[in-house]
């Protein structure tokens, strides 16, 4: 998109023209972006979607551009920003923050919001960086955009969107620290063992993403690296400026996805080879078994298998394998269903197994053995 029209003198000839608060115009903007909204888009993954948003991205652009003519205004760039991340993809929301930073460099005396009188040069910029933070709005902002936004489709694995990207960067422990406190024991392991079937998932995804199509790989990871260059160029500029005491200006949620989105896009290149099978169980392959006593080799282990199993972690690997294997392959098997509800399992204590497995049978099973049903539930 040509952003000229944003970086030229306002129609009345002053420099950054009427603040557009108060303008009709721009709450019509905001308007049509509420379908974009998390709520909006959550019921469009419950209808089985994948959380995109009705949204006519290239006509707010239009009516931007038009808004630009009557004030340059932050809050109206923001929406740009967004509009440009939804509509041109990462290369887009690089173009966006570039024309933040020119603008921030070009018009930071006279854009609007206005500076406040005050001492302090952070203060006096609140309204705008505040408006600038906005872009990590969760909710409704460009964070959200984000989240839901498919950047991969690999055969026979399903839409990847940012946000699934961002969540292959964590480990268990990584994840557990990020969910909300006081979960019960039951509910964590549920949402544990739905993360790792998610990072497999997106490991396995990028793997055959790299092979198979490495240009849109390299080109989305170029995409990404792009966004983060001129982050960090908008970080700078707005430090220079509104930054004191030694605290500058940070976006750190919008650098921190984009970060965590790269990491299995590049594990994925860097383990890309057009020789070998996209299989996320090669990597867990172990080495040939050595001979046995009596000089006869043992029977091959197969492609990938691992060579033993000596720990719960083990079993649970091995069953995140079979799940991504059948999801893979065989979409409309059971068999990923069944091997997760045995995955939940594989925790569990014997009491626990028993009321999974059997729960009516549990009550005369407790009688019999003499166990407390406190006594049970806090094991």
């Amino acid at each position: 998109m040509e952003l000229e029209p944003f970086l030229v003198p306002v129609a009345d000839g002053s420099a950054s023209g009427s603040e557009l608060r108060n303008d009709p115009r721009f709450h019509a903007v905001e308007r049509l972006m509420e379908p974009a909204a998390r709520s909006f888009r959550l019921e469009n993954v419950r209808a089985g979607g994948t959380g995109s948003a009705g949204v006519d991205w290239a006509g707010i652009l239009s009516q931007a551009e038009d808004l630009a003519q009557t004030g340059r205004d932050i809050r109206l760039l923001v929406i740009v920003v967004r509009a440009l991340a939804n509509s041109e993809g990462f290369d887009g929301l690089a173009q966006g923050l570039g024309l933040l930073t020119k603008t921030v460099e070009a018009h930071w005396d006279s854009l609007h919001p206005v500076l406040r009188d005050s001492p302090s040069i952070s203060e006096a910029a609140r309204r705008r960086t505040n408006a600038i933070l906005d872009l990590q709005n969760r909710d409704d902002g460009l964070l959200c955009d984000m989240e839901f936004t498919v950047v991969l489709t690999p055969r026979g694995l399903g839409a990847i969107t940012f946000g699934d990207l961002c969540a292959g960067a964590l480990t268990r422990m990584q994840a557990q620290a990020e969910l909300p406190q006081g979960l019960g024991d039951k509910e964590l392991a549920e949402l544990l063992s739905r993360h790792e079937a998610r990072v497999n998932r997106v490991t396995a995804a990028c793997r055959a993403m790299a092979i198979e199509q490495p240009d849109t790989v390299t080109t989305l990871v170029q995409g990404v690296k792009a966004a983060r260059s001129a982050l960090a160029e908008l970080e700078a500029a707005l430090t220079a400026r509104v930054g004191e005491n030694g605290v500058g200006f940070r976006l750190p949620e919008l650098e921190k996805v984009l970060s965590r989105a790269l990491v299995p896009l590049t594990a994925a290149q860097g383990q890309a080879d057009p020789a070998a099978p996209a299989s996320e169980v090669t990597a867990m392959a172990e080495p040939s078994p050595a001979p046995m006593a009596n000089g006869a080799h043992p029977p091959p282990v197969g492609g990938g298998i691992p060579g033993s199993v000596n720990s719960r972690r083990d079993v649970e690997r091995c069953l995140d394998m079979i799940i991504n294997f059948y999801e893979r392959t065989e979409p409309s098997s059971p068999i990923p269903h069944l091997a997760r509800r045995m995955r939940k399992m594989v925790p569990m204590n014997f009491l626990q197994l028993m009321e999974e497995i059997a729960p009516s049978g549990m009550k005369e099973f407790k009688n019999v053995a003499g166990v407390d049903d406190k006594k049970s539930a806090s094991q």
